[in-house]
């Protein structure tokens, strides 16, 4: 859930809810991370670069696994890990050149895909490769019962700009980008309690009694093609 437009200094609590929020996710996709960590190159690529790389948590379990040179940014540069290997700056306007791009939790910021992963096709090397390691598909919740909490997550992520449709079209975005898709997948969601941190961020009126809700994952990695007249 990751949102461009960088939140006012001077409140550390909705950071601290980012915080655990991220936190939260990044567990909850380990074993997703692992595989696909199995499927890229780590040691052939020189070059990675992450946009939105929010707290550095992809980041640093990735320079962990491999020698390659590791850029991360974030727009919000409160949040930004120490290291000269995270930088603020905005990822949409201005994409490193790389071998690999990794992201996750990215494209919900993203408000032309396609424009803009073509402007990344000419940062990538040939042959280059883009993970996305997770994107929600918000189109699709699971609620049990259903007493509308969905629509209301919905509209309280739109209002909040974030993009609710992107993760379920990943596979047409970089289609027409000039992409070829290498491996990728959706992980269904399993019915639980949603988190409350979440809820606070982008919603209100939350009832007492949550309802239990999934929200399935879109992974998939795609190989930089040939050049596109589009």
């Amino acid at each position: 859930m990751k949102k461009r437009m960088e939140l006012p200094a001077g409140i550390p609590c909705k950071r601290d809810q980012l915080r655990r929020i991220y936190k939260r996710q990044f567990e909850e996709i380990a074993s997703l991370r692992r595989h696909i960590f199995s499927q890229l190159p780590l040691r052939q690529v020189r070059t990675v670069f992450e946009p939105g790389c929010g707290f550095g948590l992809l980041g640093k379990e990735l320079q962990a696994l491999t020698d390659a040179s590791y850029t991360g940014m974030d727009i919000d540069s409160e949040i930004l890990p120490e290291g000269n290997e995270f930088i603020t700056g905005d990822a949409l306007k201005d994409p490193l050149s790389a071998d690999l791009y990794v992201s996750s939790f990215f494209f919900s910021s993203v408000d032309k895909p396609i424009k803009w992963l073509k402007k990344v096709r000419k940062y990538l090397s040939p042959g280059g490769l883009f993970a996305v390691f997770a994107e929600y598909d918000y189109t699709c919740i699971g609620e049990l019962p259903d007493i509308g909490m969905a629509e209301s997550i919905r509209e309280g992520l739109e209002k909040d700009s974030i993009i609710t449709t992107n993760g379920s079209q990943l596979d047409y975005f970089f289609q027409e980008a000039g992409f070829t898709k290498f491996a990728g997948g959706e992980v269904p969601g399993i019915l639980q309690r949603p988190d409350r941190d979440f809820l606070d961020m982008h919603t209100e009126n939350i009832p007492d009694e949550l309802p239990l809700m999934s929200w399935s994952i879109v992974w998939g990695i795609w190989r930089r093609g040939a050049k596109v007249n589009r």
